[in-house]
């Protein structure tokens, strides 16, 4: 009995051990096969998704014989800054807007028709300069994958309006899609949000702005150009044509979100103020009077609304919190029992994570704004304790004066 006693003993330890060897092997051959799906799930987008915004905007190729001289000002501007031609591609739209998207060395320029028919060439080249501008600094593959995947989380409120309309709810316009509308938006808004500002848009519209500036060496074009679609743009019919994923896309702010939904858009303020980003620019100009802009147009109210601002974090939390409750209900009616640790433990886990993405967000999508005032080369990401300590200052933020 005491040798049967004795094997037991040590066969038993050597059960565990390879029961923990081959769990281990699983664990990591399964972490593994995670990391290798979202490495070639991240090469698909890189590479497609450039084309897939295109087709979401109708954009069409513009064929060399329609604008030949437009060809022959983006093939010498290209040549300049040593960099392949891009395609030239328009889509239909009343809001004169350009932006680049693109993968690798491939790049399309996309300008709308408005934009087309407004501006002269001359115009249109230091506009184009700003964009091989990004396609000079290698900001296009990062901002295309950034664009998708920010436009497709913005994408969500649309689909919950159209499942609540399907599921009887009424029309577009009526109360109920109305309100799930706003509330998927509130839901959605800070990590799209987050993910634009990740990439320090401000810094990179500055610096694509003095590539251009090198290539034309036409600084006063470029920043009358520019302030005049900051002013001409707001004016214009309201339409749903732009995701503000998109915005750190365009060459200046594409306002065209407005009624119930505007109060999100200041999240989405990714461009320099057009005042510091023009004294910017002149100040390359050899020209008298440099650094400002003598111009018959009035600027209209700033991009960024610190009480919108603060109106669409609320909505956000409280868009959160929502959530929150339902999986307790659910949760409550799975386990047929209102469990205090286990839903203690949720509502933990839960809301530490929605305090972590609301105070990045609100450090991010703050810093666009006071980082528009500052020199190109003094413009920096945030470090990760910049990250890690936004929980505790989120609600500082909320009342924090501008």
């Amino acid at each position: 009995m005491g040798l049967v006693g004795a094997a037991g003993s040590t066969e038993f330890p050597s059960i565990i051990n390879i029961f923990l060897e081959v769990f281990t092997t699983r664990y990591i051959f399964l972490m593994e096969g995670i990391t290798f799906l979202i490495l070639i799930l991240y090469i698909y987008i890189f590479f497609k998704s450039g084309k897939w915004i295109l087709k979401g905007y109708g954009a069409q190729e513009i064929q060399r014989s329609e604008k030949s001289l437009l060809y022959s000002i983006l093939e010498d501007l290209s040549r300049k800054a040593e960099v392949q031609t891009p395609e030239l591609f328009s889509f239909k739209s009343e809001i004169p807007a350009m932006f680049t998207v693109g993968s690798g060395s491939k790049s399309f320029i996309t300008i709308s028709t408005s934009m087309l028919e407004m501006f002269n060439e001359l115009e249109l080249e230091d506009l184009l300069a700003h964009e091989i501008g990004h396609i000079k600094n290698k900001d296009v593959g990062l901002n295309t994958v950034t664009a998708y995947l920010a436009g497709l989380i913005m994408s969500f409120p649309n689909l919950i309006m159209w499942c609540s309309i399907l599921s009887g709810f009424g029309q577009p316009e009526d109360p109920a899609p109305r309100f799930f509308k706003f509330m998927a938006t509130a839901f959605a808004a800070p990590p799209a949000a987050t993910l634009m500002h990740l990439t320090n848009p401000a810094k990179k519209e500055f610096k694509a702005d003095e590539v251009g500036i090198k290539l034309t060496g036409n600084p006063q074009t470029l920043a009358k150009t520019l302030e005049y679609l900051e002013n001409y743009i707001p004016l214009q019919p309201v339409t749903s044509r732009f995701n503000p994923g998109h915005f750190h896309l365009f060459s200046t702010h594409t306002q065209q979100i407005r009624g119930y939904l505007s109060v999100f858009i200041s999240l989405f303020d990714t461009h320099p103020g057009i005042e510091e980003r023009a004294a910017n620019i002149l100040k390359h100009s050899n020209l008298p009077g440099k650094g400002t802009l003598n111009s018959k147009y009035a600027r209209v109210p700033g991009f960024f609304d610190l009480r919108s601002w603060r109106l669409a974090m609320a909505a956000s939390l409280i868009s959160y919190m929502s959530l929150l409750f339902g999986i307790i209900v659910l949760v409550t009616f799975a386990i047929k029992d209102f469990n205090f640790l286990v839903n203690g433990a949720i509502a933990g886990v839960y809301i530490g994570a929605v305090l972590l993405l609301m105070g990045t967000t609100a450090r991010f999508s703050r810093r666009g704004h006071h980082l528009s005032k500052l020199p190109s080369h003094k413009t920096k990401l945030p470090s990760h304790k910049t990250i890690v300590s936004g929980p505790k200052k989120v609600f500082k933020y909320f009342m924090k004066k501008g």
